[in-house]
């Protein structure tokens, strides 16, 4: 770890003694992957539980086996509890310290709220790239595209730099002449140093190297939208970003026309690798209009989604407390 990396984790253990309760143990499990290293550990929820002496012990203990593994995991899970700005409020003096650096970098071309995927790509590839783009958009995906995500007025290189600081997914569109480009080698090579995730996209070519352990998917002959659907699908396979992307998800479609929406539902649900209770929660925050209810009653009604608590109690106004 960085010595910034280690501020950070020290800053986790901290928001987790004075915070966390069981549910938010195995929700950190989820969204890093590691839920193993928490519900088989021996001492470490019943501690928790009975309030025991060695808490902190078994605390300590788990988050270096999860962070040990995969530093990037430490900005994730900082960003999907606010540890941030809880830590801002508790001493601002040292928040200054632990988080200005990485507060400083400007990245405005990433849409707020969303998943941040790097795409790199041969430039013969761009028009394509920028209708992945698009597709990516409407999953709740911030895909960054360097020849249009990037003014005219600005540094071309520290843009590309930028973007590669920031990102979370980095996709590689792997086809014949990939190999040869010194800018997506370098790319690639970023992502591999950063401990980011890679999706290799096979478009006539296998990944090699360093990067041909990660999972791959076949492209050739597909339209840029089915490629977006073939990346949301393995993202939300993996635990540690499921969550996070069901609730990006949420926000992009709740600028979509209804058709799109209704349409991009019925894949989701198609693939089978959410729970109902994901799918309702999914439903519930989406800005649902009552066309788009009646359109996929099936769905709404097989994971109750809606519903009104049946025990909630009525209030006559001349009844309400004070």
């Amino acid at each position: 770890m960085t010595s910034t990396e280690r501020k950070k984790a020290t800053v986790i253990t901290k928001y987790i003694l004075e915070s966390f309760a069981a549910n938010d143990w195995y929700e950190l499990g989820q969204i890093t992957g590691k839920l193993d290293l928490i519900t088989e550990h021996p001492r470490l929820l019943r501690a928790l539980g009975f309030g025991d002496d060695d808490y902190g012990h078994c605390v300590a203990e788990v988050l270096n086996n999860i962070l040990s593994s995969d530093s990037s995991l430490i900005d994730e899970i900082v960003n999907h509890f606010d540890m941030d700005l809880w830590y801002q409020q508790k001493d601002p003096a040292k928040f200054q310290r632990v988080f200005s650096d990485t507060r400083s970098i400007s990245a405005d071309f990433w849409r707020e709220g969303f998943l941040k995927l790097f795409i790199s790509h041969l430039t013969s590839n761009k028009d394509k790239m920028s209708v992945l783009k698009s597709a990516l958009g409407n999953w709740g995906v911030s895909a960054f595209v360097a020849h249009e995500d990037i003014e005219a007025s600005r540094e071309w290189l520290n843009e590309v730099e930028i973007g590669l600081q920031t990102m979370e997914i980095l996709v590689a569109v792997v086809e014949p002449g990939f190999r040869e480009s010194d800018w997506c080698a370098q790319e690639v090579g970023y992502a591999l140093g950063r401990n980011v995730d890679i999706i290799p996209l096979k478009a006539g070519m296998d990944p090699f190297g360093f990067f041909g352990k990660f999972q791959g998917v076949q492209i050739k002959g597909k339209f840029p939208e089915e490629v977006a659907y073939e990346i949301v699908r393995l993202l939300l396979k993996k635990p540690k970003y499921r969550n996070r992307l069901l609730e990006c998800m949420s926000r992009a479609f709740s600028t979509l026309s209804s058709t799109l929406k209704i349409k991009l539902i019925g894949v989701l649900d198609s693939w089978s690798v959410v729970t109902d209770d994901q799918t309702k929660s999914l439903l519930e925050t989406s800005s649902m209009s009552d066309y788009e209810r009646i359109k996929l009653k099936d769905l709404v009604g097989r994971v109750g989604a809606f519903k009104v608590h049946q025990n909630a109690e009525i209030w006559d106004d001349d009844e309400i407390p004070f």
